[in-house]
């Protein structure tokens, strides 16, 4: 039949089919290839933020006079009824604002807060907040906690608190179950180890922004146990002043996220005493009598199941994963092989990048990590530990 063709019938025919072949490739390149996402607008994106931070600008500057205040912040983050996209706001707002510097902004205009609004850094942690509120479990607890494995500090300086509460968590879990109960209402009542009781107020999700690092694998009990120690600093500041703080006068935060001491939080969870051990001067008078004297001190400790807390030092460079003036907890001690065990309340992970030790760090997962005796008091200043006397009422 082709024979019988005329040679330009044949060229078009060929040609017919090749495009015939082409389209139908180009159909399946089309069917195959992913649709490109739709561009973000980002003016149009900023426009959204602008409208929700001007409406809550309203709302909130309770006396109209144009500017929102520490104490109409505070007044929103104990809101429980401000909820998602408010709340992250709220939350976002409130660390802009910074009561116990001299120099540090102590109010917000509309022109600022709208400025805020358009930044593109800063509407990225309004959405990861918001997005983060609908995963919190709020049970006070699971039935797998307290767990340290899901405990992280957040954004709050109260490694000194949380060190400590680590601690009392490894030795005494059941006790921190028994230490709170829920309350009709949705507060809490905590009863502390030295006989000291506080009433809590129902968690805002502002709260557990600020807080503990909240999530569905665990309950709100840590930031629970953050407020009523808030509560019991605010009751101490209150009888030193002579006068009451007012509700909207400090937050949380501001009560207890700007650093401390730890042993007071020791007497306050155990209802024993406190004192420290001199590490730094017992290494200078003698490094090697300084690392045996910390072995027996922490093979006693341990024994006897005590609640230990450690401070980092300021002095020298650390180990790679660890911080200058962090507090740890001092979960255990194996005295055969002469490995403390340790705990950053940050709930972190570490890889060394070689030799684990003094320089690279120590594999830590979930903040838990060991390290050698005698690199212990070369790490950390002071050790703070839970006695046997009583605490005096």
């Amino acid at each position: 039949m082709l024979r019988e063709m005329k040679y330009s019938d044949v060229l078009k025919t060929c040609f017919i089919l090749a495009l015939v072949l082409v389209l139908g490739m180009a159909g399946w390149v089309c069917q195959a290839a992913p649709k490109p996402k739709a561009a973000v607008n980002q003016e149009q994106k900023s426009e959204g933020f602008r409208q929700l931070f001007a409406a809550v600008f309203s709302r909130w500057d309770r006396n109209q006079d144009g500017k929102l205040d520490l104490k109409e912040i505070n007044t929103v983050i104990e809101d429980p009824q401000v909820h998602g996209n408010e709340s992250a706001v709220a939350a976002v707002l409130r660390r802009r604002l910074q009561p116990d510097e001299v120099d540090g902004t102590k109010s917000l205009t509309l022109a600022q807060v709208l400025a805020l609004a358009g930044d593109p850094q800063l509407q990225g942690i309004v959405t990861r907040h918001a997005r983060h509120i609908q995963t919190i479990n709020h049970s006070l607890f699971l039935s797998s906690d307290p767990n340290l494995a899901t405990f992280h500090q957040g954004g709050m300086g109260d490694c000194y608190l949380l060190a400590v509460i680590g601690a009392f968590v490894c030795h005494h879990p059941q006790a921190v179950r028994a230490m709170i109960r829920s309350q009709m209402g949705g507060g809490f009542e905590v009863q502390f180890g030295n006989g000291r009781q506080v009433s809590v107020k129902p968690m805002t999700d502002a709260e557990l922004l600020m807080g503990a690092t909240e999530s569905s694998d665990h309950g709100i009990w840590l930031s629970v146990l953050e407020k009523s120690y808030a509560q019991v600093n605010k009751q101490a500041r209150e009888a030193k002043a002579g006068h009451e703080i007012e509700a909207d006068e400090a937050v949380v935060t501001d009560l207890i996220g700007h650093g401390g001491y730890y042993g007071p939080v020791i007497a306050l969870l155990t209802g024993h005493q406190a004192t420290g051990a001199p590490m730094g001067r017992w290494l200078k008078d003698d490094p090697g009598t300084g690392v045996q004297k910390t072995h027996e001190l922490l093979a006693r400790l341990t024994s006897e199941h005590r609640l230990m807390a450690a401070i980092t030092r300021k002095d020298k460079t650390l180990p790679k994963g660890i911080p200058h003036g962090h507090v740890f907890a001092v979960l255990d001690y194996n005295a055969s092989r002469r490995m403390v065990r340790m705990f950053n309340p940050w709930g972190n992970h570490v890889k060394p990048a070689g030799l684990p030790g003094l320089v690279n760090g120590y594999p830590t997962e979930h903040g838990m990590f060991e390290v050698p005796i005698g690199d212990f008091p070369q790490i950390f200043a002071g050790l703070t530990y839970e006695t046997d006397k009583p605490v005096k009422h």
